[in-house]
């Protein structure tokens, strides 16, 4: 049979067609390495729900030998970005379909990445004694849908997405 899956990808609708798996981006160009990561999370995701219970990227499976590595292209990044400016993170977290999370820093939202695959992303303001820091939690559940390897990508993914909705 044929068709097309419809999946929610940060704040856009990904259509991939079936036998052929072409990806198709609503008004835009995906990139090879990220179309590849959303016919993998087809093939790789076996329904499990989210659960709500937040993991950092150390507390995967395998995740505990890159974190330093993912927290330089993530965190880092971020920080790097929005020091002056948590109300530009707020805005651009808004624009991929971020909701405010309470009480987990001071200032988090949950991105809903891929349908079974949000993160949290929280935020806490600097002061005199240390600056701003930044960090990406993912749903407990994010293994079953895609590899170690497909999060650390997603979470690029959304550091980039994040600079671009800012400017």
């Amino acid at each position: 049979s044929e068709g097309v899956f419809e999946i929610p990808f940060l704040g856009t609708e990904v259509h991939i067609s079936f036998p052929e798996f072409e990806v198709m981006p609503e008004g835009s160009q995906m990139p090879p390495h990220i179309a590849a990561l959303l016919v993998y999370y087809l093939g790789m995701s076996d329904g499990t729900p989210t659960d709500g219970r937040w993991l950092s990227f150390a507390e995967l499976p395998d995740g505990e030998f890159y974190v330093q590595a993912f927290r330089g292209y993530t965190a880092q990044v971020i920080v790097r970005r929005f020091a002056d400016d948590a109300d530009g993170l707020e805005t651009a977290a808004f624009s991929l379909g971020a909701r405010e999370i309470p009480d987990m820093a001071d200032r988090a939202w949950r991105v809903p990445l891929l349908p079974r695959i949000p993160v949290a992303l929280l935020w806490w303001n600097g002061d005199d004694e240390f600056g701003p820091r930044a960090d990406i939690l993912f749903d407990s559940s994010a293994s079953r849908h895609l590899p170690i390897d497909g999060c650390a990508i997603l979470g690029s993914w959304l550091t980039a997405a994040l600079g671009r909705q800012a400017g």
